[in-house]
């Protein structure tokens, strides 16, 4: 493979990459430019000061009190990043860009990522230091006049290029999660009733809704997060929602609707305020977790079948009680207390 190729192909795949990521936060993603809820820049940065990488004191001073106005310049820059790649103007600074993106998320959002080879933006980072050693490879360059004949480094780059292309449209066509968010942004299992509103649980033979990760508690004891349901409480009734209810033990908080109807290993998605969240029954037990992954804040499902809860975007699991045990998450889902009322409905406090 000669240089010209070798251009041809990292400029593809990174420039690609980085318009489709920068359009995705912009545009196609309505959760990225908020300042909070799971999936929103805002949530994304307290992440990144939690994860306690090196550049955590900056996040926490400089990103997290205006998180909207970050996350419009991180997405614009990939935009920028993209359209220099792609059109071979200034590929060197793209470049560069592309690598100070990469290294500022390696120390934050990967920082805590353990073997550092399941994390992605080290690999992202070595490759736009490469592109930037080799530059545009002397073609494909916007304002370049085309030279007549056969130019067989110049086919060759062609070649390769179009196949780079046409590998990242299947790997956003294979973007399972984002085509169906944008098809069916609604639809059956992915929805999250809010306290107010009835929810149906699923089955314990299909796959729940999406939950989001969240620290949860060790497997050895009954978590923090979780109730045992009193024994006369009613599996099959659904207790009206209402603002406020005493539970069994005499706390006050939330019913989750449809809490009470469901039957050992299922779950519910539910909103806990504006944080999504997810009930389980396990057993007799009642917890409760937020759904966004502790590695980097993907939204987790629960899987009757595996009995745990399962990350799409780099493969973690959680147990039942939330702990860690596939990475490359390494820290539990976080834990939203639950109580069972003597009627048998079922509320969270915060």
């Amino acid at each position: 493979m000669n240089v010209a190729t070798a251009a041809v192909l990292l400029r593809a795949f990174l420039g690609g990459t980085m318009l489709y990521a920068g359009v995705d936060k912009a545009i196609l993603d309505p959760r990225f430019l908020q300042p909070d809820g799971v999936g929103s820049i805002g949530e994304t940065l307290r992440l990144f000061v939690t994860a306690g990488g090196p550049l955590a004191p900056l996040v926490s001073a400089v990103a997290v009190g205006q998180p909207v106005l970050i996350g419009a310049v991180m997405a614009g820059t990939q935009v920028l990043v993209g359209a220099l790649l792609l059109s071979g103007l200034w590929v060197r600074l793209g470049a560069l860009l592309g690598a100070a993106i990469s290294l500022s998320l390696a120390l934050t959002a990967s920082w805590g990522v353990s073997p550092y080879y399941y994390g992605n933006d080290l690999p992202y980072f070595v490759a736009f230091l490469a592109l930037a050693a080799i530059g545009d490879g002397g073609v494909l360059r916007a304002g370049t006049p085309v030279t007549r004949g056969h130019d067989p480094q110049r086919r060759a780059a062609l070649f390769t290029g179009g196949g780079a292309l046409l590998a990242l449209l299947a790997l956003v066509a294979l973007d399972r999660s984002r085509l169906a968010g944008l098809f069916a942004p609604n639809s059956g299992t992915n929805a999250t009733p809010t306290p107010g509103a009835t929810a149906t649980p699923t089955p314990s033979g299909a796959g729940s809704g999406s939950p989001e990760p969240s620290p949860s508690a060790t497997a050895s004891e009954t978590p923090a997060g979780s109730a045992s349901p009193n024994p006369s409480a009613t599996s099959g009734k659904t207790p009206q929602p209402s603002p406020s209810a005493t539970a069994g033990g005499g706390s006050v908080g939330t019913v989750i609707a449809g809490g009470s109807s469901l039957g050992a290993g299922q779950a519910l998605n539910f909103s806990a305020g504006s944080t999504a969240a997810v009930l389980l029954k396990d057993g007799s037990t009642y917890r409760a977790f937020e759904r966004a992954c502790t590695h980097q804040g993907t939204n987790v499902d629960w899987e009757p079948a595996n009995g745990s809860f399962y990350c799409s975007n780099h493969g973690a699991r959680f147990s039942s009680t939330g702990d860690a045990i596939v990475g490359p998450a390494r820290t539990p889902l976080r834990p939203i207390a639950v109580s069972v009322a003597a009627d048998g409905s079922v509320s969270y406090t915060r």
